[in-house]
């Protein structure tokens, strides 16, 4: 086998295997939000565990022997099996399996960097990561955001199925790779990779993320990343033949935190779009923060490599796997904390530290150039099945180009799926003025389910079968980790035919939204309301639009998600306050849904009802009837008032795969 022809085997390999670890870290999140039901401690040392275990993994494969080609197969061979038993299984097994195979992909992809770091070279291997994770976000882009990992049919095994195959095809074409020499050599600052994928993974190539946080349309933001990607490739291709990178590392690394906190602190008002130019700018930013992260990485793996003996060349890369988990995990863990124990400053600073790390990390140590692996790529002793052309130059570099094609196809491919593109009819004039029209009110729980799962399409089948013209909803996920990093909006937008329009709560990427049928209408008179504080833990919101029946009369309707511990009931009404003095409280026909965390005969239901709304379920439905938890009702949160409307019609679904049970009902205008 030539030269190029491993290397391309080695390269894919590279790919494959952190586009598997990607969907895998992405898949945990879910898992975690179990844990969550358990308590914050919990849930902190059962991701400290899982993201610990990767050292583990690496010590039983490694077994103080250096790293080579059988390592590699064989830990590829067992995540194989892992990503099976994780799409296959169901219920609490799924939950152990998950976070297993979580460990294990991240321990599997370190020992695969060392041995490609060796064999290519640390920019090659740097570029093989980000187009791996690239090939996992185009795969979960062509799916609309809801990853293979969850889906049963052939649009979950098919994917799986070839990216599998192919990873396994291509460790096998490695196996026999030469191990003598540097083989117990470790690339330096290896480390850098755990926070480069938690930011990776959070941010960078999260287009969900992206989407919600710049104000841009889905499709806009998976361009800029296809554009990122093929930048990336491009500038370490440049930069290989000069033997420097294409910018000083220390500008480097300030126009890498800049583009990061450029992002994590936008410039667009919170629900507003982004302008034209705004939008390219953005798109810009977007694939540079692409491009310069991960030249800082190949620059951070470029440093002076470790020699040790094999057992202790085998307990460090223990110990560095431990810190690449650890390196995703804690950022990741403590972002998320802030939503049940407030940090006291901005979370996006926890994101953005991990982006200095990641920077500090690309700092060049030493004098070898970017690219020149730690082993003297063109040393016969040390080459790949013969005599190896050195990793810097050009044709080296060959094997990247299909890899990068079929990523960046995927990705843009993604752009075409997730248009959305809502039909509205033309209506007709007439129609009885006071025609009714069907409201859901659904908490989603970010679409995480009690199994625990990550079910979009059950959620949309419901949604369509429900009838609905107008649906709200509150703890949509546009990009959380604990939402899988799915774009519930955009996905569902598609998946029902509707218009949506949404506000942030928590953050830009926990909103409350309402969708909109064709036939009532485009959503007028959107406004975002950012309710009181209070005591916290959450920042809380609400979305109001105006729809129309058929004869033009005007209904208000309005999604709210107010705070959620029992003490809250202070803020909950400071809440409601500002609902009821918003331009709502004054229209004729207005329908105030959500989840209000409160149960019948509160104070807040009382003041509710003073304000003259009446509740759809008490007048014409059964009150009886309880909408949380789900799958075992026990309280009755969720409510959908009116005033200036009458309801019939009024039924609690059943459990449709959240956390909450939806409420449907037919509102009829009162018309003098």
């Amino acid at each position: 086998m030539t030269f190029p022809r491993k290397a391309a085997a080695s390269f894919t390999l590279l790919a494959l295997v952190a586009a598997i670890a990607v969907e895998l870290v992405r898949a945990t999140g879910p898992m975690f939000d179990r844990a969550f039901s358990a308590g914050i401690v919990v849930v902190a040392l059962t991701a400290l565990g899982t993201y610990v275990a990767p050292g583990l993994v690496a010590a039983l494969l490694v077994r103080g022997r250096p790293v080579t080609g059988r390592t590699v197969l064989v830990g590829v061979a067992l995540l194989a099996v892992a990503r099976v038993a994780v799409q296959a299984t169901g219920g609490v097994p799924r939950y152990w399996v998950t976070l297993a195979a979580a460990a294990l992909a991240i321990g599997v992809l370190v020992v695969a960097v060392v041995r490609s770091v060796r064999v290519l070279g640390a920019a090659p291997a740097a570029l093989a990561v980000t187009i791996g994770a690239a090939l996992a976000t185009g795969v979960s882009l062509v799916l609309g955001t809801w990853d293979a990992i969850w889906r049963s049919g052939a649009g979950g095994w098919v994917p799986t199925a070839l990216m599998l195959a192919a990873a396994v095809a291509c460790a096998w074409a490695v196996r026999a790779d030469d191990t003598t020499g540097a083989a117990d050599a470790r690339p330096g600052r290896l480390w850098v990779l755990g926070p480069y994928l938690g930011v990776t993974l959070m941010v960078v190539l999260n287009p969900a993320y992206l989407a919600s946080q710049l104000g841009l349309p889905l499709t806009v933001v998976t361009i800029a990343l296809g554009a990122g990607g093929v930048l990336a490739a491009a500038l370490t291709l440049w930069s290989l033949p000069r033997q420097a990178a294409f910018l000083p590392a220390a500008l480097r690394a300030v126009v890498l935190v800049a583009a990061a906190a450029f992002v994590l602190f936008p410039v667009t008002a919170e629900g507003e779009a982004a302008g034209t130019l705004l939008a390219i700018g953005l798109a810009v930013v977007v694939a540079l923060l692409v491009a310069v992260s991960t030249t800082s990485l190949a620059t951070a793996w470029d440093g002076a490599a470790q020699e040790r003996g094999p057992r202790r060349a085998g307990a460090a890369l223990a110990g560095t796997a431990s810190a690449v988990g650890l390196g995703i995990i804690l950022p990741l863990l403590v972002y998320q904390v802030d939503y049940d124990v407030p940090l006291g400053f901005p979370n996006a600073l926890v994101i953005l530290a991990a982006v200095v790390v990641v920077a500090l990390g690309g700092l060049r140590r030493g004098t070898r150039p970017a690219g020149v692996p730690a082993h003297a790529a063109g040393d016969p002793a040390h080459a790949v099945d013969g005599p190896a052309e050195p990793a810097g130059t050009r044709s080296a570099w060959l094997p990247a180009v299909p890899v990068l094609a079929v990523a960046a196809a995927l990705v843009l491919a993604g752009a075409v799926v997730n248009r959305v593109q809502v039909e509205q009819p033309a209506r007709v004039a007439g129609g009885a003025p006071d025609a009714p029209i069907t409201v859901l009110d659904w908490n989603l729980h970010y679409g995480v389910t009690q199994e625990p799962g990550f079910d979009l399409g059950r959620m949309a089948d419901v949604i369509n079968a429900s009838g609905a013209q107008v649906v709200a909803l509150q703890e949509v996920s546009r990009g959380w980790i604990m939402g899988g990093g799915a774009d519930m909006l955009t996905y569902l937008e598609r998946a029902t035919g509707m218009r949506a329009v949404a506000a942030p709560a928590a953050d830009r990427q926990f909103v409350n939204a309402l969708l909109v049928s064709p036939s009532v209408g485009e959503p007028q008179d959107v406004v975002r309301t950012r309710l009181p504080y209070g005591d916290g833990p959450q920042q809380r919101s609400a979305i109001t639009a105006t729809v129309r029946n058929d004869a033009g009369t005007p209904f208000v309707v309005t999604s709210a998600h107010l705070q959620h511990r029992d003490e809250n009931t202070p803020t909950r009404l400071q809440q409601l306050d500002v609902l009821m003095s918003a331009d709502i409280a004054s229209s004729p026909a207005a329908v105030l849904a959500g989840d209000f965390n409160s149960e019948p005969g509160w104070a807040e239901i009382d003041y509710v009802q003073a304000a003259g709304y009446v509740s759809a379920q008490d007048t014409a439905g059964d009150p009886s009837h309880l909408t949380f938890p789900a799958w075992e009702p026990e309280v009755r949160i969720d409510w959908v008032f009116g005033k200036g409307v009458t309801f019939s019609d009024v039924q609690v679904l059943p459990d449709g795969g959240s956390d909450h049970r939806g409420i449907l009902a037919t509102v009829h205008p009162v018309v003098d």
